[in-house]
């Protein structure tokens, strides 16, 4: 853990995002593969009692992979901004 000796907090902020983006990514490889799971449901032939289930579950798992990747792309952006800040702070206007 070397970043936690960093100036500021900023180094506990990359840290915790890392840790972010590695968990958004697990959820959102679970979500393709029920997603996949479902898809090939829906190709065996079930009662009709599971189809229901199958399609809820196919559409709730693109979504919460959905949720995953526009989450993702917001840490990414967060995790990109929090190394330039402290580069930005050096810079001041001479007046």
């Amino acid at each position: 853990m070397p970043y936690l000796f960093l100036v500021g907090g900023s180094a506990l902020l990359v840290m915790k995002t890392k840790l972010a983006l590695k968990v958004v990514g697990l959820i959102g490889v679970l979500a393709l593969i029920s997603a996949g799971y479902c898809f090939w449901l829906m190709t065996v032939p079930l009662s009709y009692d599971w189809v229901p289930f199958v399609l809820i579950g196919f559409v709730v798992s693109i979504g919460v992979f959905v949720i995953s990747l526009i989450t993702s792309i917001i840490v990414l952006k967060r995790l990109r901004r929090s190394h330039r800040a402290p580069n930005a702070s050096q810079i001041r206007p001479t007046i």
